[in-house]
């Protein structure tokens, strides 16, 4: 017969890894770091960093505040490719604190110091991916995701197109953790 603190013991032990998940493995997010390209299969990005900035409103509006990551930007594909719907936004996502994935509000882009809405094939562009911040949000840190894109076939249609990972972290090319600048 064992001791009743041996059994309370075995049953606390129970208890922890039934909540901490069990011994399942956590699925691997692939480490990137700032200032080294990430190959997400459409585009290499290379992640400059992050900074809490207030940008100018439109129309006389007061300006907002955003998390602004900042990119280098090259297409590898064939075909101009838009920064925003359908494009390159669709493929970067920042961690909310509850751990899903969130695509920026906001994406705009800059090529040999004009502003620019898409991206041509093998030319870097510099772009500007933007998060809406509350007036009290000043975080120290913030992750950053590059989804992985993927050439194939649609699925109502035989016509190949690139489409962004979708599934929450699984489909990851890098992720990152910035320090947040001010």
């Amino acid at each position: 017969m064992l001791p009743a603190g041996i059994g309370a013991g075995a049953v606390l032990l129970a208890v922890a890894l039934w909540a901490a998940g069990g011994f399942a493995e956590t699925p691997k997010q692939p480490a990137a770091a700032a200032g080294r390209p990430v190959n997400q299969g459409r585009y290499q990005v290379t992640v400059q960093g992050a900074r809490l900035e207030t940008v100018k409103g439109v129309a006389g509006r007061p300006g907002e505040r955003y998390i602004v990551v900042r990119m280098r930007v090259v297409l590898k594909g064939d075909e101009t490719s838009s920064l925003t719907y359908g494009g390159l936004r669709e493929g970067v996502a920042a961690r909310t604190r509850a751990g899903t994935w969130l695509s920026p509000d906001e994406v705009r882009g800059f090529a040999a110091g004009a502003k620019t809405g898409s991206v041509q094939p093998g030319l870097p562009v510099d772009a500007a991916a933007m998060w809406r911040a509350g007036p009290a949000d000043a975080p120290q840190r913030f992750t950053v995701g590059l989804r992985k894109w993927e050439y194939g076939p649609g699925f109502t249609d035989a016509s190949y197109q690139w489409r962004a990972g979708k599934e929450d972290g699984d489909a990851m090319a890098g992720v990152l953790t910035l320090p947040v600048a001010r």
